[in-house]
């Protein structure tokens, strides 16, 4: 209370009780006002934010996700880095590839399964371009997902007599051969959205795709036109990375670190013409009245250690070419925020491995494996091989109708990629710690390594019983040598067989 409240409280104790009262509320309403997220102000610090409430489509609509997507593609033809990230993502992802494994299924039919496999997807025969076998496509799928944040998958049924070990085989589409002018809403309740077909339910039922990519130009693009047609929605898989709830297609990765990867390539282009200017001149010559010239002008072409005539009055002046100054820092920083919006390391984007250990490169690799998990099993296998495995078994059940029933009943698992390990002399004996302490199971040990734990015991059940066969031991056999490398008596009944001698009968 100050003494312009104190007299008027004197004199009218009412009115000075209502003053104290309304100074209060609007304390009040002062504090309660301040009291917010800045991340909600509106103000000169938020003015740089695009915050709208657009749902995750409507963010990429009005061909914005058709021109991030050649954005891209432009970075990936010629920015060393983007092809660099591209290739590590693909690489980790696929690698070798995700191979299939049948389960559930009696030992004969899951061997005629594996030879279907080796036959046909393992094959070129899988691709209707013939030109990758399934871990090529894999990788190509990967890729451009990567680049325009989707692909599409199209199942191309083939007649029994077709001579491929099983009646069907897969093409890859980019983005760009679904047709967006077929937008709208029918009176049913179905609707189309950007090419994409939805029943009143909400789900697919189908896609309008283009038969050649509208980028096309010649005589094929006249001969076969734009018309799109319709795909029923269980002959093609839609892959792409699902950043939001309710996003029906995907984004380019690139998005959030498009424009610095585009500001680094000007940084660099700069400098080297920068560089490439200064290193032409080795020195100036002023030159004297009566040297009986006066141009300056440029005589031919700029060249390395070229000395240039300047003036009158002769003096020489030799040039100070600037340095590169703090460009490799810069370079280092603006690489480490793009690994980051990609989400791998800085040292798989850059190749530079002088700031780290054994360590700090194993923790980084460890979150990096995390990324690459959740798009191995979150991605890549239920979009792309899950759809990809209902289909080889349709396809199997067509070709073998007999045994139809016990088909269907077969499941297939998918084994990603085996996963590098940093330091194998310190790896490897904790994971055989961890299996002998009964945390893990040695098939999830060998699954984690990239192998089917059944194929390597029956590779491991040949190579013992080619072994005893010519009375071979090698220390990798627990049953004949110890750990320490001593050799183990045999049980009874295994003694190694007497190999005959030439001319014995």
């Amino acid at each position: 209370m100050n003494a312009l409240d104190r007299a008027i409280a004197t004199v009218s104790p009412s009115l000075g009780l209502r003053r104290m009262q309304a100074r209060h509320a609007l304390s009040v309403m002062q504090r309660t006002a301040s009291m917010h997220y800045d991340a909600a102000t509106t103000g000169r610090r938020g003015s740089s934010w695009h915050a709208v409430n657009n749902d995750a489509d409507g963010a990429a609509g009005f061909g914005r996700r058709q021109r991030m997507a050649a954005v891209a593609r432009d970075m990936v033809r010629n920015s060393p880095y983007a092809r660099r990230a591209q290739d590590v993502i693909s690489n980790n992802v696929v690698g070798d590839g995700i191979i299939p494994k049948i389960v559930d299924a009696p030992k004969a039919l899951a061997d005629e399964g594996l030879t279907l496999i080796e036959r046909h997807l393992d094959t070129t025969d899988i691709d209707a371009d013939g030109r990758n076998n399934l871990y090529g496509l894999q990788r190509l799928a990967v890729n451009t997902v990567t680049d325009a944040g989707e692909v599409l998958m199209v199942r191309c049924d083939l007649p029994l007599g077709s001579g491929k070990f099983l009646p069907f085989q897969i093409k890859l589409l980019e983005p760009d051969h679904l047709d967006a002018t077929r937008d709208g809403v029918f009176s049913d309740g179905r609707s189309v959205v950007e090419g994409i077909q939805y029943n009143a339910a909400g789900e697919r039922e189908g896609y309008w795709l283009y038969l050649v990519h509208p980028g096309t130009s010649g005589y094929r693009g006249m001969r076969l036109g734009q018309q799109s047609e319709f795909f029923p929605a269980s002959h093609v898989a839609h892959i792409y990375r699902q950043d939001r709830p309710g996003q029906m297609r995907g984004v380019s990765w690139f998005a959030p670190v498009a424009l610095s990867l585009q500001d680094l390539s000007d940084y660099q282009d700069a400098q080297i013409m920068r560089q490439k200017i200064a290193s032409c001149f080795a020195g100036f010559r002023r030159l004297g009245s009566d040297a009986g010239k006066t141009s300056t002008e440029l005589d031919g072409t700029l060249g390395p250690g070229l000395i240039q005539d300047i003036g009158f009055e002769e003096e020489m002046i030799f040039s100070d070419p600037p340095s590169v100054g703090d460009f490799d820092q810069f370079i280092t920083s603006v690489l480490r925020s793009m690994a980051a919006g990609l989400g791998i390391t800085y040292e798989a984007l850059s190749g530079d491995l002088s700031r780290v250990n054994f360590s700090s490169a194993r923790m980084g690799r460890m979150e990096m494996d995390r990324n690459v998990s959740s798009w191995q099993w979150t991605m890549v296998i239920p979009q792309m091989l899950q759809p990809l495995g209902v289909w080889m078994q349709q396809a199997w059940m067509v070709q073998r109708p007999a045994k139809a029933l016990a088909i269907s009943r077969l499941r297939l698992d998918w084994v990603p990629p085996h996963r590098i390990l940093v330091d194998p002399a310190r790896e490897i004996p904790a994971l055989i710690d961890s299996i002998r302490g009964g945390l893990t199971s040695r098939q999830a040990v060998v699954r984690s390594l990239g192998h089917d734990p059944e194929r390597l015991l029956q590779e491991q059940v040949a190579d013992k019983a080619s072994a005893d066969e010519y009375g071979l031991i090698f220390d990798s056999d627990a049953a004949h040598v110890s750990g320490s490398g001593v050799t183990q008596a045999r049980p009874p009944g295994s003694e190694i067989p007497k190999l005959e001698e030439d001319g014995d009968e």
